[in-house]
């Protein structure tokens, strides 16, 4: 059978004229593709941390900040404090009266050995012709009973004569007597003179 050559022939140009046709598009389509990722790439670069970091920040729990407040603190204090009994205060210490020093009182004389005194004649008025015996004379009646006192523990009886003076002045003088003789008026001087009290036998007009 005969074959028809002319279509055979007609039909190899139109072939290669596709095969041609689609090699074109392939190169256009990779140099389409190439130019494409080269723009796109630093946008994509960019977004991918940013991307990444939200997905950190969101997969992180989200920690609340330590906030520290002047009333919360002052608050938890005062809780505490209601929590537990204040202590208590010392007790004050009581004041110490004071100490009333009692006043030294004079020790008593000890009653030295005497010797046996004449009896003393009583204290009136002596007479005329008898003798007195002064022991002391003092412008203070205190200072005159004071020996007094002193002249009675040693067995001389005295008394407190008042007497006024020329200038005016009050004088207490300190006596024993009368004694009828001047010799037991001596007696009686000797006695104070051994005990230290000076005397003057004095005679009565």
């Amino acid at each position: 059978m005969p074959r028809d050559y002319r279509r055979s022939s007609q039909s190899q140009p139109s072939k290669r004229k596709q095969s041609r046709s689609c090699v074109w598009w392939l190169i256009v389509g990779i140099a389409v593709g190439v130019v494409a990722t080269k723009i796109l790439a630093p946008g994509q670069d960019a977004a991918e941390p940013a991307t990444e970091t939200a997905a950190r920040e969101s997969a992180s729990p989200s920690r609340p900040k330590p906030s520290f407040k002047f009333e919360e603190i002052l608050t938890q204090a005062e809780d505490d404090d209601d929590g537990k009994a204040p202590p208590l205060p010392p007790p004050a210490p009581r004041p110490q009266p004071p100490v009333q020093e009692k006043p030294a009182t004079p020790e008593p004389a000890q009653a030295r050995a005497v010797e046996p005194a004449p009896t003393p004649a009583p204290a009136a008025k002596p007479r005329r012709g008898s003798y007195v015996v002064q022991v002391g004379s003092f412008s203070r009646a205190a200072d005159a009973e004071r020996l007094k006192a002193q002249l009675a523990m040693l067995g001389v009886s005295t008394s407190v004569q008042a007497a006024t003076l020329s200038n005016g002045r009050v004088t207490h003088r300190v006596r024993t007597g009368g004694y009828a003789s001047r010799a037991e008026a001596k007696k009686v001087q000797a006695l104070l003179k051994r005990h230290g009290k000076d005397s003057l036998a004095i005679p009565v007009k």
